[in-house]
């Protein structure tokens, strides 16, 4: 079974991956955010290669692991994709962590784990912060004044410079600006609110990840550069058999999008040709937003007794899951392998777009399942737009 968990609690971040029938919560998905590789019996563990947390000042571990019940996102290769509103508290179910995820998840939903912020890891930032801007704090009201670290750098380069011989009017120029007080109290007052943005910037940096380090330990800095994850790399190799890691993330919408419209030019020769063909107006908007009943909301239990193919052609119509989807799924990606004629490189190069993306050249069948849910959608916003106009008429 393929499922996808969500890391670095990212929108694009969102990796496969294939696990046993018989896998749990407490079995797997927990083994791959763990920071004990003796816990979960391996020589390594994955938080050892990669940052796997959302920012430094949360936790290494997630509190709760919850599914995205968001219906979801259906492609023009009629596959699903996760919507940016995936993670939001009402599309949230969490998890039985010890009932198998087979009987809890459809083939590639959506796990996402709840993070907390550590108050540790913040009251340490805040510490090292605070101690920061005391040592740049003016020089006319700081207790220990002239010990901010750019003093500190010039106290030790003076010494350098006389042994080296350099000017001693440069020298003596450096030994005045260290001296307290040497510049206006505005200007000291200046560069300290210089210091303060300077921590703000730098928090702000931290706090939505922009910059988010493996660690802060130069020497384990130095050995995840050096690590080597080949197949002769045995227990790294070990891991990821044990976790089930695939390597494929889910694409957002946006990257979908992108990807959809390079391959249709592609495919039809260029732009021009496309819009001859009338496919620029679907690639430049693929796919349609589900909703509710629709896509991951559909009940688990209606896995063997519902049919997608039916439910599309019948009254008031909806797009739902079903064992009849997943294998004309499997089907249609088999044709497509086959087609490679056993190029390696051209099947490999297709299952991992049916992992990213989905497929984009679909079935029959499935096209026609995207072809009515789409014209759906298209009358259901054009009245809701017909409604807008009357309200402002009104207004």
């Amino acid at each position: 079974m393929e499922l996808y968990v969500r890391l670095n609690d990212s929108t694009d971040k969102d990796y496969a991956f294939q696990l046993p029938e018989n896998a749990t919560v407490n079995s797997h998905i927990k083994a791959i955010f763990s920071t004990s590789a003796a816990r979960i019996k391996q020589r390594v563990a994955l938080s050892d290669l990669m940052v796997i947390r959302p920012s430094i000042f949360h936790e290494y571990e997630p509190v709760e692991y919850y599914k995205s019940t968001h219906p979801g996102h259906l492609t023009e290769g009629g596959c699903l994709i996760f919507d940016y509103k995936a993670d939001r508290k009402e599309y949230l179910e969490k998890l039985d962590y010890e009932k198998p995820l087979i009987d809890q998840l459809w083939p590639g939903q959506l796990i996402v784990p709840q993070w907390r912020m550590s108050k540790k890891y913040v009251a340490i930032y805040v510490a090292i912060m605070a101690a920061w801007l005391y040592t740049d704090l003016p020089d006319c009201i700081s207790p220990t004044p002239g010990i901010c670290i750019t003093n500190q750098l010039s106290r030790m380069l003076i010494p350098i410079l006389e042994k080296w011989g350099v000017q001693a009017d440069l020298v003596n120029k450096l030994r005045e600006e260290i001296t307290p007080n040497y510049n206006s109290v505005a200007a000291q007052w200046a560069f300290f609110g210089l210091h303060v943005l300077k921590v703000l910037f730098t928090t702000f940096f931290f706090y939505i990840a922009m910059a988010n380090p493996f660690s802060f330990n130069p020497i384990k800095m130095y050995k995840i550069r050096n690590v080597a994850i080949t197949q002769k790399n045995e227990k790294i190799q070990a891991l990821l058999k044990y976790l089930g890691w695939i390597g494929a993330r889910r694409a957002t919408y946006d990257d979908y999008q992108t990807n959809y419209y390079d391959y249709i030019i592609k495919k039809f020769g260029g732009v021009v040709q496309a819009y001859r063909a009338g496919a620029i107006k679907r690639a430049a908007a693929p796919g349609v937003p589900l909703g509710a009943g629709e896509g991951f909301q559909t009940p688990l239990e209606e896995r063997f007794t519902g049919n997608t193919f039916k439910r599309i052609d019948e009254e008031n119509p909806k797009f739902i899951l079903s064992e009849e989807y997943f294998c004309e799924l499997e089907n249609n990606l088999k044709e497509l392998l086959d087609e490679a004629d056993g190029n390696i490189g051209r099947m490999n190069a297709e299952i991992r777009r049916f992992r990213r993306y989905g497929i984009y050249e679909p079935s029959e069948k499935l096209k026609h399942v995207v072809d009515v849910r789409k014209e759906i959608y298209i009358k259901d916003k054009e009245i809701a737009e017909a409604g807008k106009t009357a309200d402002k008429k009104r207004d």
